[in-house]
């Protein structure tokens, strides 16, 4: 048992030794004037810094209390295959709520003003999707839509059942969903897979199990949208917009 509590220690410790700030300013150039060791400046002023005061050294702090540098430590395996995640490996699922709120709005009424609507292509029509506007997030869910659409039926049937913007909690947390921002779609929620219906513990060990087509996955990766199956702790139905994580300095690409 010993043994395997310290394997495990030393798989987590692996998983987090990269950070760079200049993943957010490639990320979101249009948005940050600078970033680097002590803060980040948005454009509008705002000033987030890097790293808090907070002690981040067990999983659970990081995940409830990720600060920016924490949020790109582990690369994103963009472009990659479908493989199993190491343990704890979640790039993209840390997140510091503050900067989203900086960028996409700082609660519900603000986020809503920044929503329209754009069209996904179905296999019978269309539906109409509310996403945020800032930084051309609509803009690019729109074009992968429309990439979708292309592709053959028996890839195109996954991306059925999509919804986007819903002001939420993440199921068992106090954190805010990246729903609630409007920058993160699900597909497929029927026929996908959610590490929770094996396990419950966040420092569980679990196995692996996806069904969502690599070619859906590609298209969202190439507009700056990650993907929850790239994830220990997978959630193979959503993809979220994240391009400091996709940044062509900050990825780890196969």
């Amino acid at each position: 048992m010993q043994l395997i509590k310290i394997s495990s220690i030393l798989t987590l410790l692996a998983t987090f030794s990269w950070a760079n700030p200049q993943c957010f300013l490639q990320g979101y150039g249009d948005l940050i004037r600078s970033a680097d060791e002590t803060s980040l400046i948005l454009k509008n002023g705002t000033v987030l810094p890097y790293r808090t005061a907070d002690a981040k050294a067990s999983w659970d702090d990081k995940i409830n209390h990720a600060d920016l540098a924490t949020q790109v430590e582990q690369r994103y395996d963009a472009g990659g295959q479908e493989t199993p995640p190491p343990y704890l490996f979640d790039p993209g699922r840390l997140r510091y709520q503050p900067f989203f709120q900086a960028l996409y709005g700082k609660d519900k009424k603000e986020i809503e003003k920044n929503l329209v609507t754009i069209l996904w292509p179905t296999l019978k029509g269309s539906v109409k999707l509310p996403v945020n506007k800032v930084g051309g997030v609509d803009k690019k869910l729109l074009l992968i839509g429309q990439e979708i659409a292309k592709l053959p039926k028996a890839d195109r049937i996954w991306a059925e059942g999509a919804t986007t913007y819903c002001y939420r909690v993440i199921q068992d947390t106090d954190r805010l969903s990246m729903h609630s921002y409007g920058i993160a779609v699900d597909l497929a929620p029927t026929k996908t897979q959610y590490w929770k219906d094996e396990a419950s513990s966040e420092t569980a060990h679990i196995g692996y199990k996806n069904t969502m087509p690599m070619s859906i996955v590609k298209i969202f990766e190439k507009h700056g949208f990650i993907w929850g199956g790239r994830w220990y702790h997978y959630d193979t139905m959503h993809f979220e917009y994240r391009p400091e994580l996709l940044a062509p300095l900050c990825t780890a690409q196969r």
